[in-house]
């Protein structure tokens, strides 16, 4: 009888290719999405959380800021700008 140990690095490894893949589709999944509607604030926030999971901030800014332009008074988008601009080093508040 063997013994198969799931936290073995050979499954890690797996574990976090698969991770990755998965990210990667959704990531295109959403991508794809705005393609045939840029306007949509769900899709547009659910990809700059994800670039933002990816640590790709200054792409999930783009997104947030989006966002804020079709809907100034999104708190999601607002908080997210926010996160993306304090990991970035960069002031709160945007200059305007």
């Amino acid at each position: 009888m063997t013994n198969k140990n799931r936290n073995t690095p050979d499954s890690m490894s797996y574990t976090s290719r698969q991770s990755t893949h998965d990210w990667f589709t959704h990531l295109q999944q959403l991508l794809d999405a705005l393609v045939l509607c840029p306007t949509d604030i769900a899709t547009r926030c659910e990809l700059a959380l994800l670039l933002e999971q990816l640590g790709q901030h200054e792409e999930a800014l783009v997104n947030w800021n989006a966002v804020l332009t079709s809907d100034s008074n999104n708190l999601t988008a607002r908080e997210g700008a926010n996160r993306c601009r304090q990991r970035m080093g960069r002031p709160l508040q945007s200059p305007t």
